[in-house]
């Protein structure tokens, strides 16, 4: 009974089959692809003519833009540690989606001022076109430079010394703290967060300094790790700083409003009262 029953139903079902194919494709469609990471998420076009909401829409997807480099960034010292010539590739493609994010962001920019901006939005829109290519410069010199760095070490298979690749990554996550200080300088325009991105850069440069000298220790004491990548690891501490650099920059038209600036230096702050002064005599 039971064979004969299915006999059935398959006879009388088949020719149902494109039919019953069809309904689930339009009740249950395809699963989306993964997500564009160069595809913008906030650039909402039905708010470009409200200049105050399409820059509000250019800022949330600054944020985006400066999450994928943050990814980049995040990656690159490791890659820089392991030759993995997949990991290389991996952060040229991030680049490129940065890249087209750059550019659409740019581009909805250039549409929204196509309507009259009063002096805050002009202020405004000012600062995030720098802010998105700065990034997309320190998006560049992970790309072209530090990825560079690291495809020369994978081809000559060289390795850092463990006191020079600890060197690295202490440089490293200083510049990466300063990525996520930025992006909240540019989100609140906050004047203390401003004074200490700035205040960075000395730190930086003292840092470039330090290990600096314990390289070239390194080099007098004939480590041979040393001397092989000495080069490669000197550069990376240069590009390093200059992504600090391009990062820092979004402080000081927020300083400078504040009247902190001179001559392109962040004032010294006042010295509190140390009580009163002496009496003369």
């Amino acid at each position: 009974f039971h064979t004969a029953f299915n006999v059935v139903a398959a006879v009388v079902f088949l020719p149902l089959v494109d039919v019953v194919a069809w309904a689930c494709r339009r009740l249950l469609p395809d699963r989306p692809m993964a997500d564009d990471p160069g595809k913008p998420r906030h650039l909402d076009p039905n708010v470009l003519d409200s200049p105050a909401e399409a820059l509000g829409c250019a800022m949330r997807e600054t944020l985006n833009l400066g999450d994928r480099v943050a990814d980049m960034l995040r990656q690159t010292i490791d890659v820089l540690e392991r030759n993995d010539a997949r990991a290389v590739k991996a952060i040229e493609a991030a680049d490129n989606a940065v890249d087209r994010l750059y550019e659409a962001i740019k581009l909805y920019l250039v549409q929204t001022s196509r309507n009259e901006l009063g002096e805050e939005d002009g202020k405004r829109y000012v600062e995030i076109l720098t802010f998105t290519t700065n990034l997309e410069h320190v998006g560049d010199i992970i790309d072209k430079n530090l990825m560079e760095l690291a495809a020369k070490k994978i081809r000559k298979r060289y390795a850092f010394s463990a006191e020079g690749m600890a060197e690295l990554r202490a440089f490293h996550a200083r510049v990466l703290e300063n990525l996520r200080l930025a992006l909240n300088v540019f989100t609140t325009r906050d004047l203390a967060l401003a004074r200490r991105l700035v205040g960075e850069k000395t730190a930086m440069r003292e840092a470039e300094t330090r290990a600096a000298d314990s390289h070239f220790a390194r080099l007098r004491e004939g480590r041979p790790e040393s001397i092989e990548t000495s080069s490669i690891h000197m550069d990376v501490i240069r590009d390093l700083k200059r992504i600090n650099g391009h990062l820092t920059s979004v402080a000081y038209p927020i300083l400078e409003a504040a009247g902190e600036l001179s001559d392109t230096r962040l004032r010294p702050l006042p010295a509190p009262p140390t009580g009163e002064a002496a009496p003369s005599t």
